[in-house]
C-alpha cells in the first residue's frame, strides 16, 4: 500500500501527520509513505529521521490582499499542482491525504483530477480555506472537533478527535521534567510559547509581566521564544534584568522535546493553534490562551473558545491584552490550586480516545475499497 501525505510546513501540521504515518506503518508494515512538503527546515529535519520518501513542491498561502501577492501565490500553487501531477503518476498512491493548510491544496487537487482516492484532515474548529475548497470533491473528511461537522457532507465526514505528536504518549513525570530544565520543584511553573514560529507580542509583554511578578518567590517561567525571536528577546531581557542568569526565568529558542516542557508546567500561556489546542486537550493542561488575531477567518479565536466556553482556559483576545491584565490573570491562577485542577480536568473531557487509530483505520479502509 502507498499513502501520499501532504503534511504542511508548520509544526501544527507536521507532528500530527508524522504520528499518523507511523501508526499506519505499525499496522501495515509494508506501507510506503510519500511525504509531500514545501521545504521548510523543520519539515526536512523531522522527515530526515524517518524512511519516508520526501518530495518538495512549490506552494504558498494568500498572505494579504495585495493583488500582486495573490497573483504570485496562485503562480506558485499552479507550479505545485503540476509538480503534484507528476509525483502522483510516478508513485501511484492508493490514497492521498491532505493535513490542512495551503501546502496540501495542490497535491490533493491533483489527486482529485487524476481520480485518486483522496482525504483531508481539519484540525481547527472551522474549515480552513484550502480544505473548504477541497471538501466538495474528496472521498473522506476527517475532523478534530464536532463543531466542524456543521455544514459539511455527513456521508463522507468522520469525527475522530485530536491527533497529537507521538511523544506525548509517554510523558515524563513533572519532577523529572523540571529537573531537565533546571526548574525548582517547589515552585509553580509557567510555560510560555507562541506555537512553532513563536510570538513577538507574547514575548514582549512577558518582559513586563516578569518585572511585575519578579518579587514573587513561588513561581518560575519556562519561555520558548521561537528561533527568529530568540536573540532579540534575550538581548532585551538581559538589558532589563542584568547581564546574569535569572534563576526563575528560563529562555529557550525552540525545543523538539515539547512533551518535556508540557510535563514541567502547572499551566501554560500560548497562542491557540490547532496543534496546541489538541495537546492541551490530550494532556489536560490549564491554559491562558491569546489567539493570533490575524489567523485566517479568526480560526484561533474559535479554537480557543472550545476551551474557554467550558472553563478549561482563560481566553484573552490580543486587543485586550496588556501586561497588567496578564499579570493579574497569572497571579489569580497561582493562588487558586483548586481552579487550576478544575481547568485541567475540564480540558481533558474534550479528549477523544484512540483518535490516531480511528484515522488510520479510516484511511486503510479507503485505500482498500
Amino acid at each position: 500500500m502507498k499513502i501520499m501525505i501532504s503534511g504542511g510546513g508548520t509544526g501544527g501540521h507536521i507532528y500530527p501527520a508524522m504520528a499518523l504515518a507511523k501508526k499506519i506503518r505499525y499496522i501495515k508494515q509494508d506501507t510506503k509513505i510519500i511525504w509531500i512538503g514545501t521545504g521548510r527546515e523543520l519539515e526536512k529535519e523531522l522527515i530526515s529521521k524517518t524512511d519516508f520518501q520526501l518530495e518538495i513542491i512549490k506552494s504558498r498561502g494568500f498572505r494579504n490582499s495585495n493583488v500582486l501577492d495573490k497573483f504570485y501565490s496562485l503562480f506558485l500553487l499552479s507550479i505545485g499542482f503540476v509538480q503534484s501531477i507528476f509525483l502522483i503518476l510516478k508513485y501511484k498512491p492508493d490514497v492521498i491525504l491532505g493535513m490542512g493548510g495551503y501546502a496540501c491544496a495542490p497535491t490533493v487537487f491533483a489527486g482529485i483530477i487524476l481520480r485518486k482516492k483522496t482525504a483531508i484532515f481539519e484540525p481547527n474548529v472551522i474549515m480552513g480555506r484550502a480544505n473548504n475548497f477541497l471538501e466538495k470533491w474528496v472521498d473522506l473528511i476527517l475532523v478534530s472537533h464536532k463543531q466542524t461537522l456543521e455544514g459539511i457532507p455527513k456521508s463522507k465526514s468522520n469525527f475522530i478527535g485530536n491527533i497529537v505528536r507521538e511523544e506525548l504518549y509517554n510523558n515524563p513525570s513533572k519532577k523529572w521534567a523540571q529537573s531537565y530544565f533546571g526548574l525548582d520543584p517547589d515552585k509553580k511553573s509557567i510555560l510560555i510559547f507562541g506555537g512553532s514560529q513563536g510570538s513577538l507580542i507574547i514575548n514582549n509583554i512577558m518582559l513586563d509581566v516578569f518585572f511585575n511578578l519578579s518579587e514573587m518567590k513561588n513561581i518560575q517561567f519556562l519561555h520558548i521564544t521561537g528561533m527568529k525571536n530568540y536573540k532579540l528577546f534575550k538581548k532585551r531581557f538581559l538589558r532589563i534584568f542584568g547581564n546574569k542568569d535569572v534563576i526563575d526565568y528560563k529562555i529557550l529558542p525552540y525545543i523538539h522535546n515539547m512533551h518535556f516542557a508540557y510535563a514541567s508546567a502547572d499551566f501554560i500561556i500560548s497562542r491557540a493553534g490547532a496543534n496546541t489546542i489538541a495537546e492541551i486537550i490530550y494532556l489536560g493542561i490549564p491554559s491562558i490562551l491569546i489567539p493570533f488575531p490575524h489567523a485566517t477567518d479568526k480560526h484561533q479565536m474559535k479554537n480557543a473558545k472550545v476551551l474557554g466556553d467550558i472553563g478549561a482556559a482563560i481566553v484573552i483576545p490580543e486587543i485586550e491584552l496588556s501586561s497588567i491584565s496578564l499579570t493579574e490573570t497569572i497571579f489569580s491562577l497561582i493562588k487558586d490550586k483548586k481552579k487550576l485542577n478544575k481547568m485541567g480536568k475540564l480540558a481533558k473531557t474534550l479528549h477523544q480516545p484512540k483518535a490516531v487509530e480511528k484515522m488510520t483505520e479510516a484511511l486503510i479502509n479507503l485505500a482498500e475499497k
